[in-house]
């Protein structure tokens, strides 16, 4: 059985046929990941990937872009969010100098509810490591969210408009 994989940045736009994606039962630890984020994963009571997990990681961990669809609830933020932290991983910094936190991962979402769904995935994921990750959206007070990007985070969670609003104000430098 393989697995049909569109690569959006594939020139002709082709569809290949991925002979190596996972078949049977694999873990997290399959993937390479490193073992703090492995430890995060466990803790949230996952042990084994599901297909989109398994089918998505190796792919974002090879710097592939990717477009995958899936139902709700089977780990769709898990399969983007765990290769973006494995892949910043190395800039982490354990210093309290926002200049050692700059943005290194956008994420953005169309509405606030998917906003902090996806950043309290990456704080879960991410939170025996020293990347910070944050959540900007609109309908709020800019000040908290001020405060925040100027300490520093790695991991930038927003809504459209609320990026263009902190990018205004030059609080968010990509």
């Amino acid at each position: 059985m393989t697995n049909t994989v569109p690569e959006i940045n594939s020139p002709t736009g082709a569809t290949t046929t991925d002979s190596s994606a996972p078949q049977a039962a694999i873990t997290f630890a399959d993937f390479g990941l490193d073992p703090k984020i492995q430890k995060a994963v466990s803790e949230q009571g996952y042990n084994t990937p599901t297909p989109i997990q398994a089918q998505s990681i190796p792919h974002v961990l090879a710097g592939r872009d990717l477009m995958g669809a899936a139902q709700t609830g089977t780990g769709k933020t898990a399969a983007f969010v765990l290769p973006i932290i494995q892949q910043i991983l190395r800039h982490a910094s354990s210093s309290a100098s926002p200049a050692r936190h700059p943005i290194r991962a956008l994420v953005l979402t169309p509405t606030r509810e998917l906003a902090v769904q996806v950043a309290e995935n990456a704080a879960a994921y991410s939170k025996h490591t020293d990347l910070r990750a944050a959540v900007v959206y609109g309908g709020v007070d800019m000040k908290e969210q001020v405060a925040m990007l100027r300490n520093g985070v790695e991991i930038l969670i927003a809504t459209p408009g609320r990026l263009l609003d902190h990018i205004g104000s030059k609080v968010a430098n990509l």
